[in-house]
Parts: C-alpha cells; structure tokens; sequence
C-alpha cells in the first residue's frame, strides 16, 4: 500500500486520526478498516513509555514487552513523534526483538508466513522511529487487505493543539465525520464541543476483542496484532477485524 495523494474535496468520509505505533493490536486495525481516511499523527509530541514506542507479546510465563530505545535528542516535552530517532548504541534491540518473537511464535502454525515481514523491516535499522513504526503499519495493512486512505499529518496544513487540530485537519481534508477512540472523550469533550460548532459529526469507535488460539497457554488478549497473525493466520485475522 502507498500513502494516497491527499483529496480536498467535500465528502461524507469518515476520518480517523491515531499516533504511530509499534506493532499495534487488532482494535487499532478495526478503526482504519470502519474509515475511509485515516491519519498517521507524526506531528505530535512523543510520549514516554506510550504504545508509541513499545508493545507486548505473549511468551511461556505470559507478557513480554518490546520497546524501541529513543534517542535523547531533546526533552520529550519538545520532541516530536517524527522527529523521534533510534538509539541503536545501547545495545543491540533488534536482535533481541527478533529472537524474542521468534522464542515466543516460533512454534505457531503461521510464524514462517509472517516472521520475515518483522524481521525485514527491523533489519533496515533506520534512522527514525517512524520509518519502523509507519512503514510496519503499512506492511500489514496491506496484509490484511485493507484499503483506508492513508495520510500523514506532516502533510497536512493544520493548525492548533489536541480538538482544535483535529477540527483543522477535518476541515484540510473536506471531511464531515470524525470517529474517535473512547480514550480521547474525556479532551474533546471538555470544555466546548467544538465538533457540533464546527458541524462535524462525532462518532466513538468500539471493539470488542476476541478470542482465539494462541500458544504458550491462557488467552492474553490486548497484544500487539502479530499475535493474531502467527496464531490463526492472516485470513482469519481479516475475519476478526
């Protein structure tokens, strides 16, 4: 999948926004699937120990973390997402990356179907966390068939901070229908609804996780989406979406 050219004209679209980030679980997927454009929001400051950086996969005795070690370029209060870089001097994450997925799935019926995808992409070991965590996004949309407009707010025109961004960006894009996830209600809802003033229709995304077969024992539910494709395989992790 490329990232589309971006269309100004007026539509009916339903428009989502999240931030880049690593590995995302199924949820994440289902809001891109229910939109017909979705926002990769780079242009926002990065946050600490945030999914933006990190995920978890299951092993033998239950949650393993992964996390991308960032670059202490500037404070985190000044550092954009885009901006983010790589530390690669503290060691070598990658391969422990690798040889922690390979540890927790190799024995799943579908590791050898998605494995090289993660492996290819961290192998590249680029400069920026966003050429890792955008360019796995993209891979795997691709994937999983699904064909969302995608647009980069480093290309979008906007203006202003948290609502009054997003009401700019809706309004770049010539969109009517925003669709938020449930854990940004409580800041666009305080204060003025600058939605209904901006007449744009506000809508709250919801996903039920499900459940399915995975290896290393008890059910874990909530974990970055490889564990879905290494345990039941990519047609049936459409099905789950």
């Amino acid at each position: 999948m490329e990232l589309m050219e971006l269309d100004m004209q007026p539509s009916n679209k339903i428009l989502s926004l999240m931030q880049p980030t690593y590995l995302p679980w199924l949820g994440y997927f289902n809001l891109i699937k229910n939109s017909d454009i979705f926002v990769i929001y780079t242009t926002t400051q990065l946050t600490k120990r945030s999914w933006q950086t990190r995920n978890k996969i299951k092993g033998n005795d239950g949650e393993v973390w992964l996390t991308i070690p960032i670059k202490k370029t500037k404070s985190r209060d000044n550092l954009l997402i885009k901006d983010a870089e790589i530390n690669y001097e503290s060691g070598d994450w990658v391969k422990k990356h690798l040889n922690s997925i390979r540890q927790c799935y190799s024995k799943s019926n579908y590791f050898e179907d998605i494995y090289p995808i993660i492996e290819r992409v961290l192998n590249q070991r680029p400069k920026y966390l966003i050429d890792i965590t955008v360019r796995m996004l993209i891979e795997f949309l691709d994937l999983l068939d699904i064909n969302t407009e995608i647009v980069i707010s480093d290309d979008i025109d906007y203006s202003g901070k948290k609502d009054e961004a997003l009401i700019s960006i809706c309004n770049e894009l010539g969109v009517d229908r925003y669709m938020s996830v449930m854990g940004s209600m409580d800041y666009i809802l305080s204060g003025d609804n600058l939605f209904e003033k901006n007449n744009i229709e506000l809508l709250w995304h919801t996903y039920e996780h499900p459940i399915y077969n995975q290896v290393n024992g008890k059910f874990i539910s909530h974990l970055g989406i490889i564990d879905c494709l290494f345990n039941v395989g990519i047609e049936e992790t459409k099905k789950l979406l």
